[in-house]
């Protein structure tokens, strides 16, 4: 593609796409009302017709054949009674002009009914397209990103960023470590410990020992219980927050104010103490 990104390529093909649906979804609205009243007009003409036929019949005399079988007598000034057959009695009901109408009628609803569905299918058609040709850009977006190692998913992380790490496993122990790499596949971890006197020593953990920092504690309250760097250290340890994160101007992040457990000073207060949110994490 060249200068052109995936994106800028994506938005030039589906510029006409909203013009395009709207235009669909307003002749189907447009056929869909049409239809309707060419329906309810051509149940009326049904109606109507089934109700003359039926008073026709019920104008014909009843009467007895010479034989003694039921009848009707026959029209004109004929007083003779006979058993009409099925096709003598629709002859004599048969209505052509009104025939035809309902037939055309019934035509018409029908190829209305076609062309709004003809309509729906090319509509679905677009869109489908649309998506397919969306789902091969991403796909290449993909490939191109993790080729460039740039490529995150859903829970994974990248290079450098922090992470709370268990080096025991089901210990209640957590300390600060920064992320080195991620294996997608095996889901292992190579970090690297925050504490400047361990000389950076690294670790390779299991995704079950590993909570990656990735900012999911903005929305926290006062009461919640989170797991905070002690100020001065790299071990997490419980704490409760007493004030809500908090930006301060000039300090290149957030703050939060909490109460450690089992924090009090030989007066036995416990003291509110500033944790960088980075280091924060709810509880595992």
């Amino acid at each position: 593609m060249g200068d052109e990104t995936y994106l800028e390529s994506f938005i030039e093909q589906i510029q006409t796409l909203p013009s395009e649906l709207r235009r669909n979804l307003e002749l189907m609205k447009d056929l869909d009302k049409s239809c309707s009243t060419l329906a309810g007009e051509l149940r009326q003409t049904q109606d109507e017709y089934v109700s003359r036929s039926q008073a026709k019949i019920l104008q014909l005399e009843v009467g007895e054949t010479p034989d003694g079988q039921p009848g009707v007598k026959v029209l004109g000034n004929s007083n003779d009674i006979i058993t009409p057959t099925t096709e003598e009695l629709l002859s004599f009901i048969r209505e052509k002009k009104t025939l035809r109408k309902i037939k055309s009628m019934e035509i018409s609803a029908v190829q209305q009914a076609e062309e709004k569905v003809a309509i729906a299918e090319q509509t679905y058609s677009i869109i489908e397209s649309t998506v397919k040709h969306l789902d091969r850009d991403i796909a290449k977006f993909e490939t191109t990103l993790k080729s460039a190692g740039d490529f995150r998913v859903a829970g994974s992380a990248k290079p450098n960023d922090l992470a709370a790490i268990q080096v025991v496993p089901n210990s209640t122990d957590w300390i600060l470590a920064k992320v080195i790499s991620h294996d997608l596949e095996s889901g292992m971890y190579r970090l690297s410990d925050e504490d400047v006197e361990s000389k950076h020593k690294v670790f390779h953990l299991p995704e079950s020992q590993v909570v990656v920092l990735s900012g999911n504690t903005e929305k926290l309250s006062r009461g919640d219980i989170v797991y905070a760097v002690y100020p001065d250290t790299t071990s997490f340890y419980q704490a409760a927050v007493v004030q809500p994160p908090k930006r301060v101007t000039g300090s290149g992040g957030s703050f939060v104010m909490v109460n450690f457990v089992d924090d009090a000073d030989e007066q036995g207060i416990t003291h509110d103490k500033a944790v960088m949110l980075k280091h924060v994490m709810r509880v595992p």
